[in-house]
């Protein structure tokens, strides 16, 4: 789950509230990723170098849990 502190259209709490619910129903055989971006908001006009990131962030928790090695 991703979310960002500057949201003004969905509290970030929200996502903290609902990964805790996952987490507590969770047999915990499986990771789980919360991804709170700082500085950045809802919407479009997301800078190039913050895409990166997440796209890295996300991909590198993927390649984790599905053990590849490249």
């Amino acid at each position: 789950m991703t979310t960002a502190e500057g949201d003004d259209r969905v509290v970030p709490a929200h996502a903290y509230k609902f990964m805790a619910e996952v987490q507590q129903a969770d047999d915990g055989e499986h990771p789980l990723l919360l991804r709170v971006e700082g500085k950045a908001g809802h919407g479009h006009g997301k800078p190039i170098t913050k895409q990166i990131d997440e796209y890295a962030d996300l991909y590198s928790f993927l390649f984790q849990v599905l053990d590849m090695r490249f």
